[in-house]
């Protein structure tokens, strides 16, 4: 076995005396600079979205952003009232709306009056006989289309990663959507047969590093070494799988968690800063947002963060964690909208207890992604009697 290279000099970067914790929003900028960003607790998501629609919207989008909000909560409502048939119906119809007032939220646009969906389901009609849902695929399109109009989809997924799909159209299969679901992902595996095993390994821990002579900031992820045997890759095969090996390199630790050693994956090329680190940090979590899953939890550490070993094959149908649920609820709507008699034998499928785990279990996490992203804070769930 080769021996590994030594981590580069660095120390864990500190902020007011305080190691900076990882999220996807550790800071926030203030009137002039950036400091240490605040975690929100919350009982009501829809409260901490509807005031970042406040402070952030224009006042020419402000009303339009707060009628789509109030529709998006009451379905809401009406899919967590205890309703199945219409369920996935009435989720999409809350995250779609959801959606459209995030890209006036964030500026992106200013009119999403005739915004589309900007994806279409079909059956792959080359498979003798296809099944809904096992031989299902989504067309995902650019925005906005030859007539000028917004397309959802790709609209959310250039808020969220700075790219567009990358054709007109890009297919996204739903049994390779399905197992970037985290909740529920055990099911999946139960359900496929092809599945080959878990894919999800839960991070360890992240840091951020410093080196403060040469003014350079840089991630080191860490995961348990049997967590990689577990799921039966190896450490290269895992970088390569994660979509690390570009910017990652395995590096040499003697650190262990109750007895078991770990493995540091450490960013090759940080980010150099001229005057305070923290200014650079949102760049430098950007360089790695898209390769992070996570979790929202009630109970320290709030958010468990995951990174997935997909087959090279499938990695151009990865996408961002928001937009695997949202794609999902797409089509699952649609069936429920178009053709209810699938939806029953979907459910009575292989498939039918991930379904079920995913309508039960994803929704309240995505109000909560979403919240992070309408505050720019990490936004969790207040564990209050």
């Amino acid at each position: 076995m080769p021996v590994l290279p030594q981590p580069k000099n660095g120390v864990i970067l500190r902020i007011k005396d305080r190691p900076l914790e990882f999220s996807l929003w550790p800071v926030e900028r203030t009137t002039r600079r950036y400091g240490l960003g605040a975690r929100v607790f919350a009982t009501d998501p829809w409260t901490v979205i509807r005031r970042s629609a406040e402070r952030r919207c224009s006042a020419a989008t402000k009303d339009a952003a707060f009628a789509l909000l109030e529709q998006a909560e009451d379905f809401f409502t009406a899919a967590s009232s205890g309703v199945k048939a219409a369920k996935p119906l009435l989720l999409y119809y809350c995250y779609m709306n959801l959606l459209k007032a995030f890209l006036l939220t964030s500026r992106k646009q200013n009119d999403v009056n005739n915004a589309q969906h900007g994806l279409s389901e079909l059956l792959d009609d080359a498979v003798p006989n296809p099944v809904e849902l096992i031989n299902a695929f989504l067309n995902a399109y650019q925005s906005p289309n030859a007539q000028g109009r917004l397309q959802n989809f790709s609209e959310l997924f250039e808020q969220l990663t700075g790219a567009a799909v990358m054709a007109n159209p890009t297919r996204y299969d739903l049994t390779k959507l399905m197992p970037q679901i985290v909740p529920g992902h055990r099911l999946w595996v139960e359900g496929d047969s092809n599945s080959n095993g878990e894919r999800f390994v839960s991070i360890e821990r992240l840091d951020f590093v410093q080196d403060v002579a040469a003014k350079e900031i840089w991630i080191r992820i860490y995961v348990v070494a049997d967590d990689l045997k577990r799921i039966n890759t190896t450490h290269q095969d895992f970088l390569i799988r994660t979509r690390l090996q570009a910017t990652f390199r395995e590096t040499a630790t003697a650190e262990v968690v109750n007895g078991r050693p770990k493995v540091c994956f450490e960013q090759q090329n940080g980010i150099n800063y001229n005057h305070r680190p923290a200014d650079k940090i949102p760049h430098l979590v950007a360089t790695v947002r898209h390769l992070i899953w996570r979790t929202i939890l009630i109970a320290p550490p709030y958010r468990k963060y995951y990174l997935y070993s997909a087959p090279v094959a499938e990695h151009a149908q990865v996408v961002p964690q928001t937009l695997s649920i949202y794609a999902i609820t797409y089509y699952l709507g649609s069936i429920v909208r178009y053709r209810p008699h699938h939806f029953d034998r979907i459910l009575r499928s292989n498939y039918g207890p991930f379904v079920e785990s995913f309508l039960n279990d994803q929704a309240s996490q995505f109000i909560y992604l979403m919240a992070s992203e309408f505050a720019e804070r990490e936004v969790t769930k207040a564990a209050i009697v």
